[in-house]
């Protein structure tokens, strides 16, 4: 009686072990495998191995790095800043793969990036050059896809410089000229509702 006893506490706990480790299998497998972070020292971009080695994705002083909000994927602009032509790169931090979502042109280029969801990048994109042209129109970019929709249509004296992304509501910021020299402006704001 006492050795049944013994072999079916020992089958119960070969069983709950089994499936916790399954269980530890599936969410290893879901969580990302490597990180990501912009070393401001060096203002490069780093890939960071789960054993600490790292690797340079970008060393043209790239933008942070913002993650999807399931951490998965990593997005950021190379170079970043005035007068440069950028791009705007994707990473999966599962494989550490980088690929281009948005290359620039000599009309446009990405300049700022955040995340609306986890397959969705919201991106302004604008003229490259120029004193005036400091921002440009909001898009809509799958990450896998690559289709891309506009969600402003604004013409050169309204440049968007800044938005951010709060319970379904985009929020963004930037100027719009008040005369046809692009000298006077006034600070201009406004709201987009992307989910009801």
């Amino acid at each position: 009686m006492r050795k049944n006893l013994i072999l079916l506490i020992l089958t119960i706990i070969l069983i709950l072990g089994g499936c916790s480790n399954s269980k530890e299998t599936t969410e290893t497998t879901d969580t990302p495998f490597f990180d990501i972070q912009l070393n401001c020292k060096t203002h490069t971009i780093e890939l960071i191995y789960p054993e600490g080695k790292t690797d340079v994705l970008a060393d043209e002083d790239p933008s942070i790095p913002v993650k999807s909000p399931n951490g998965k994927k990593a997005a950021y602009i190379s170079p970043w800043g005035w007068e440069t032509l950028s791009v705007l790169y994707i990473v999966d931090l599962k494989d550490g793969s980088k690929n281009a979502l948005v290359s620039h042109d000599l009309q446009n280029q990405p300049k700022e990036v955040i995340w609306e969801d986890n397959e969705h990048v919201l991106v302004i994109i604008g003229y490259p050059y120029g004193t005036i042209c400091i921002g440009g129109n909001i898009y809509r970019i799958n990450v896998t896809s690559k289709e891309k929709e506009a969600l402003t249509n604004y013409d050169t004296y309204t440049q968007i410089t800044d938005l951010h992304l709060k319970e379904g509501v985009l929020y963004y910021n930037g100027i719009q000229y008040t005369d046809e020299e692009y000298i006077h402006y006034k600070v201009y704001s406004n709201q987009i509702t992307l989910s009801e």
